[in-house]
């Protein structure tokens, strides 16, 4: 092959093999790029996180306590006006609630402040317990109205405080099952948890949760739940003599109870729990529907208001307080 045919054939391998090499570089150096700047957004991200934190103002002792003060006591502009017990009525007490408990949420010791919060759950009466609890709901966080805490990366500070939050009413819950079946009530006149939809969507999650080997993160949400359904299927035996740390194997013991025994709970005529069916002469009325959805029947009756021995203005109806948060 002569020297000029040698060339034309190698000349077009060169070119090719040259802009190779220059994509390839292009490619690389785009990439470290690209990298570094995903690298100082998520930086960014964190730095405004810890400013956020770092800006955080700690509430005083006194603070705190004013906090719930304002929200049980204080009235508020043109309450006068609104007649008591209205949607208007128990709306502006919804922003009350709203806004003080925004305080301790947004202190740099939230810990603190929902530490004394909880404790006043149940010391005062069932319109204060209201007041507590509608501003608890308006920051999401209770477990029974949600699946999960939240997960998004903006709202960081606010999974933070809803899982300190759970796991003080867990503690709460197993030391005092006074304060259990006062919140209960409150949870089935609002009527979520156990609704036929969510029943079986809540203790699967549960199952899944607590099978992982680290679910630490959301342990105390679940736990919250998990203690709401064995009060609820009338096996408050699983939460005695038991730390709060350690549910992950009680919850195991009622999940096998409850499928074991899921055919023959029924809604109990008096109440509103469900209870195992011990009649020997209705032994055989199955919850048949349990054998597709794993849910409980409905129940027979339901409580007149979120709280017992209710006193001063008149509740307005579940539907029209979860449109207000």
């Amino acid at each position: 092959m002569g020297k000029l045919e040698k060339m034309s054939v190698e000349l077009p391998r060169r070119i090719s093999w040259y802009f190779t090499v220059r994509v390839l570089c292009v490619l690389l150096t785009t990439g470290t790029v690209l990298t570094n700047l995903q690298q100082n957004a998520s930086l960014a991200k964190q730095q405004t996180v810890e400013k956020k934190d770092d800006s955080a103002k700690s509430l005083s002792t006194e603070e705190i306590h004013l906090v719930w003060h304002n929200i049980k006591t204080v009235g508020f502009p043109g309450i006068r006006r609104l007649p008591a017990g209205s949607e208007g009525y128990w709306l502006e007490v919804t922003k009350v609630g709203f806004d003080e408990l925004k305080k301790i949420i947004d202190s740099s010791n939230p810990r603190q402040g929902l530490k004394y919060y909880v404790d006043q759950f149940g010391k005062d009466d069932a319109h204060s317990d209201m007041r507590w609890l509608l501003a608890v709901r308006t920051w999401n966080l209770n477990p029974d109205k949600s699946l999960h805490p939240h997960r998004e990366e903006k709202t960081l500070q606010e999974r933070k405080v809803q899982l300190i939050f759970a796991e003080l009413m867990v503690r709460k819950f197993l030391k005092s099952p006074a304060a259990l079946r006062r919140y209960y009530q409150a949870v089935i006149w609002f009527d979520n948890l156990f609704k036929p939809i969510n029943y079986s969507v809540y203790h699967g999650t549960i199952y899944r949760q607590f099978q992982k080997e680290n679910p630490d993160d959301d342990y105390w949400w679940h736990a919250f739940q998990f203690v709401l359904m064995v009060h609820a299927t009338g096996r408050d035996d699983l939460l005695k003599d038991v730390k709060p740390e350690e549910l992950k194997p009680r919850f195991q013991e009622w999940y096998n109870w409850f499928y074991q025994n899921g055919l023959f709970l029924r809604a109990d005529p008096e109440t509103w729990y469900w209870k195992r069916n011990q009649d020997k002469k209705t032994d055989l009325k199955l919850n048949l529907k349990f054998l597709n959805d794993q849910n409980l029947p409905p129940l027979k009756v339901r409580p007149p208001y979120p709280f017992p021995d209710w006193k001063g203005p008149e509740p307005t109806t579940p539907a029209n307080y979860i449109s207000m948060e």
